[in-house]
Order: structure tokens, then sequence, then C-alpha cells
């Protein structure tokens, strides 16, 4: 007897390190696994808690980039508020997992994210001011069906706008390269969100600035562009381009989000761009859909004059 319960505990034993990894939470194997692999002068949390065995939670994070070309040759500071990583792929963020196959899933949210680098302010020329970043991304890639679904890509600019993209793509694989995949993607839906609050009433006025011309007329021909290709436009189509007009005319302060949708007859890709201009195939074709709360009956033919 003792015999065998010496061969059980054994065995017990063996499972146990060979799936040492299992045991440890998500915020043990960032910490061992994923953390060393960033190329930072420094990176700091003042608290941090495991979420499971994929994720975890970061408080107060400073990471410190240091000097080179994408910086302007001097070193910048990223801090952020919160990161919060419900799930992540760490076997292929591991150092010695495969670098041509990307992670087949991650789901998180960065909140509160600021900085002195270009990114973080390359938008104040524009008079916005330099506000937290909020990210969240949710997506899953499954490589044996080769489907990539973006379940959520958000960026929120505190009080300015909002923005969030989700989409199916059939064609993506782990191993899908860009090139791979502008040839061999096949959309099968998407949808995008503007949730604008301040943000285009900076950005008309100074883009219009920059063509030396004043807001109006940058909206006037925005809005006389889309009334001709309305003209040969009805139903459906029609309806989402009145839509996208009231939006437009409305930029000084909009009345809810813009949702646009795609949700092709067949998948689409890039090369079926060229069938856009055939009468009503935003709709037919290409499934494309627009609501927005302040929409204005035939604002799309009216152009400039409906305003």
């Amino acid at each position: 007897m003792r015999v065998v319960f010496a061969a059980l505990m054994s065995a017990l034993l063996l499972i146990g390190f060979a799936t040492g990894s299992w045991a440890q939470n998500g915020l043990e194997r960032f910490e061992k696994e994923i953390k060393p692999q960033f190329e930072l002068k420094t990176l700091s949390y003042a608290s941090a808690e495991p979420l499971g065995a994929t994720g975890f939670v970061l408080k107060d994070v400073v990471a410190v980039v240091p000097a080179n070309p994408a910086t302007g040759d001097k070193e910048s500071t990223i801090k952020i508020a919160k990161v919060t990583v419900d799930d992540l792929d760490f076997d292929r963020l591991r150092k010695d997992s495969k670098n041509d196959l990307a992670p087949r899933f991650a789901r998180l949210r960065m909140e509160g994210m600021t900085g002195d680098d270009e990114m973080f302010t390359a938008l104040e020329p524009y008079g916005v001011p330099k506000v937290p970043f909020d990210i969240a991304l949710d997506y899953r890639i499954d490589p044996a069906a080769k489907v990539l679904t973006l379940n959520m890509l958000e960026v929120t600019l505190r009080g300015q706008a909002r923005f969030a993209l989700s989409m199916i793509v059939d064609g993506i694989s782990d191993d899908t390269d860009m090139d791979t995949a502008k040839d061999e993607g096949r959309l099968r839906s998407a949808s995008f969100t503007i949730d604008d609050k301040q943000l285009l009433d900076k950005l008309v006025p100074a883009l219009a600035s920059e063509e030396g011309i004043k807001s109006e007329e940058l909206i006037t021909t925005t809005l006389d562009a889309l009334a001709g290709f309305a003209q040969a436009q009805t139903g459906e189509t029609l309806k989402a381009l009145d839509a996208l007009a009231s939006f437009v005319g409305d930029w000084k302060a909009p009345r809810g989000p813009l949702v646009l949708g795609l949700k092709p007859a067949k998948t689409a890709g890039l090369g079926d761009l060229d069938k856009i201009m055939v009468p009503d195939a935003l709709s037919t074709l290409f499934g494309f859909t627009a609501t927005y709360p302040g929409t204005r009956s035939g604002a799309a033919k009216a152009g400039s004059k409906g305003k």
C-alpha cells in the first residue's frame, strides 16, 4: 500500500512541477514573464493585485521611456492612473515564444493616461487641451478559423470625445502581417462610434485656419460634397447620409453620438471599394448604416442649405 501511495505522490509532484506556471496568478506571471521584457528605464506602480490566472490590476503606474529618435532623443514619462488586465495571452508574450505569432487575445483597460511626449501633445496646436486618455481593448484571434474579432477598441479624451470601434474580419490569423491582412482580410461587420463633446468645436476652426478659410466655409464645402454624392442615392443609403450630414452640420454642438455601421452582403475587402460610387451600393453591397439622434430628414441632399 505504501508503494502505491508513494507512486501516487510522485506522480502528483511531477504534474505539479510540469504545470507550475498554471498555479501562478496573473500578477505573478506579469512580473516574471512580461515586465522584464519592457525596454524602459524604469517602471513602477503604487499598488498591484492579481485578477485570476491571466489578469491583474496596477495603480498609479509611472513608466520612463529612454531617450530615442521616436521621443526626440529625450526621456519621456507616461503615467497611468489604473491598468486593468482582465485576460491576456501570456504564452504568446513570453520571451521564448515565436516572435511572428501575435497574442491570440487580450482584454484590458488603461485609465487616466498622461505623458510628456508628442502623442499626448499632438492636438494642443489645434486648441485641444491636454487631457487624460482612457483606452480599452478587447479582441480575440481564432487561428484555426482565421477570424479576428475586435469586440472593442475605445479611446476617450476626457471631456472632449470618445471613439469606439468593433469589427469581425475573416482571413486573419495569429501569423498574419499587415500586407497579408490588406490582401486577404475580408470584413464581415464593423461599427464605429463618434461621441463628440467639444473636440470638433476646436478642431474645425484650427483645420480651416490651416487652409486659409473660415470654419463655415470648410463645413459648407464638406456638406455640398456630400450632397453631390447623395443626389444619386435612395432608400436606406439616403437615410444613412442624412444622419451623417446632420452630424456634420451640428459640429459646434452635436446632439448625441454618431454610430456608423458596415455589414456587407458578402464579406468585403479593400478591392471592393471601387464599387462605392454605384448608386445605393453603400447599403445594398456594404450594408452601411448611420444613426444620429439629431438626424434631419433630407439633410444630405440639401447640403449646406439645410444647416
